[in-house]
């Protein structure tokens, strides 16, 4: 063995299996697959797994022949096993991949990421029995794990943390979901790897990294990118689609779980965290559009519509200030029929130059032509010119709830106290119980072909600077697009929509009278 080529062998008369299959078959004799449909077989690799493994196991001359190793995947396809088998191949001295003195580091966007590689690594070393074999320190966070002489740091950040390291190996978990303020740290490893002539992997779904997404579409020579995913216009539906981008559909990630989590996609409306977990497609899986045109626009009828004599009616309302928007939507319970409405106030700006400042050009002053947006007197919107132009715009319809913010309860009730009106409110939250709820109402309105409106500017203005952020727990919230970016419309929408459907969805009580 050299110190350029670690994985070099003496030449022999006999020939050798190639060193991926000698290494399949140490993991095969040695481990059990820790978790899973397969859970307590021998570790055999799959056929997409061992073709990852070759491209990185191949040698030159000179060192690696790949110094960079893309491994990107849908989720729950074994991804952080895998790597973790192929560190314990480094680390461990039985291993026909050895690496003496081993020195390696696993690096991810969170201190949570950066654990799922050497959570793997403990699982597989207690299906051999060998759990002694690995020792953690927790000092410094994330920890550093020790194996027969080898190390293994584990680190979240910046480029800070990969620099002046002298590595073997470098692995960046879930890189696509590394921020703005993480790209370096692609860089510092990499820079680490060059004292000992080391390897870097890249791993994770793709999400909407520009940097990662750049580098699997325009690998360099020296880049090897091993990529399982569907394109961004393929059919999600799509039983064949679901089987390209997951090689090990039916053997590490059941069918049926991909059914139940696509039927889970298509009942909360969004499509885009299945796309971008399950299928790997370039979306981000922590934001996503409250509703795309297309959804929107199956709402939009060509002839007038006018509701139902004297149905009742749900308005959703955000408040709004000198910069803000005042918007309402008001949506009618039987017909599914949604107006919406928004004001500005005018003393200190006008509709073109607030435009200008917004970011939108002259969208709110063609909004105003169109009739959707007022403006009121004063620096702030004055809800007691608001108000009675709301009141107009509904009609002679009995209003059965009105939404609002519940962090402008006060401002509100002072407001219709003033105007005089007895409206029955219904205070609600912008977290991840209320706003979830809100926005899963919303789509399913939408995508059910429940609700119809007239096409309208201001709302789609507001959609277009509207994203959903989707927590960890799958949970949705409401949340601008940019710092300028006004959302009120989008707001006021989800209230009033998820009050109709709630309306809609209420139990009847029956009662039976029994005379005796």
């Amino acid at each position: 063995m050299n110190a350029l080529n670690p994985f070099a062998h003496p030449v022999r008369k006999r020939k050798r299996a190639p060193l991926e299959q000698r290494f399949a078959f140490w993991l095969s004799q040695n481990f059990k697959i820790p978790a899973g449909m397969n859970a307590g077989e021998p570790f055999i690799l799959q056929p997409f797994q061992l073709r990852f493994v070759r491209a990185f196991l191949a040698r030159e001359p000179d060192g690696p022949k790949w110094r960079t190793c893309i491994y990107s995947t849908p989720r729950k396809l074994g991804k952080s096993t895998l790597l973790a088998a192929l560190i314990l191949g480094l680390m461990c001295s039985d291993s026909p991949i050895h690496i003496k003195g081993f020195n390696g580091a696993i690096a991810a966007p969170t201190e949570k990421h950066a654990l799922y590689i050497a959570k793997a690594m403990a699982a597989l070393l207690e299906t051999a029995g060998r759990e002694d074999d690995m020792r953690r320190r927790s000092d410094p966070k994330p920890g550093v794990l020790f194996i027969n002489g080898g190390t293994l740091w584990l680190s979240t950040g910046t480029r800070a943390q990969g620099h002046g390291a002298d590595l073997d190996l470098a692995v960046i978990d879930e890189t696509g979901l590394l921020g703005k303020n993480q790209g370096e740290l692609i860089t510092g490893f990499f820079d680490a790897l060059s004292a000992r002539n080391g390897q870097l992997i890249l791993t994770g779904t793709r999400g909407d990294s520009p940097s990662y997404n750049d580098l699997i579409e325009r690998p360099d020579k020296r880049t090897h990118v091993t990529l399982y995913a569907a394109e961004k216009g393929d059919d999600s539906s799509d039983p064949k689609i679901w089987h390209k981008a997951t090689p090990g559909l039916g053997k590490i990630k059941p069918f049926r779980f991909m059914e139940d989590a696509y039927a889970k996609a298509e009942q909360s409306g969004s499509m885009a965290e299945f796309e971008a977990w399950h299928l790997n497609k370039p979306l981000s899986p922590s934001r996503e559009l409250l509703l795309d045109y297309d959804t929107l626009r199956k709402a939009y009828k060509k002839e007038a519509l006018q509701p139902l004599p004297g149905e009742p009616v749900h308005v959703g309302i955000d408040l709004g200030g000198s910069a803000s928007m005042t918007a309402a939507t008001i949506a009618y319970e039987h017909s599914g029929l949604l107006k919406v409405l928004g004001a500005f106030p005018g003393a200190d700006i006008d509709l073109l130059a607030r435009g200008k400042r917004d970011q939108v050009g002259d969208t709110w002053h063609r909004c105003a032509e169109a009739g959707e947006l007022i403006e009121t007197s004063g620096s702030v919107s004055d809800l007691q010119e608001f108000l009675p132009e709301l009141i107009a715009r509904i009609g002679n319809h009995p209003i059965a709830s009105v939404s609002c913010d519940r962090y402008r309860q006060h401002e509100f009730e002072t407001a219709l106290s003033r105007a005089r009106l007895a409206w029955p409110v219904i205070y609600r939250g912008t977290g991840p119980k209320d706003g979830d709820q809100d926005i899963r109402a919303t789509r399913k309105l939408f995508i059910a072909g429940a609700v119809q409106m007239q096409r309208s500017i201001l709302l789609e203005a507001a959609l277009a600077e509207a994203d959903v952020k989707v927590s960890t727990t799958g949970a949705c919230q409401l949340a601008k697009s940019h710092l300028h970016a006004r959302i009120d419309v989008a707001s006021s929408l989800v209230l009033a929509c998820s009050a109709m459907l709630r309306a809609r969805e209420a139990v009847v009580p029956e009662y039976v009278v029994e005379v005796l």
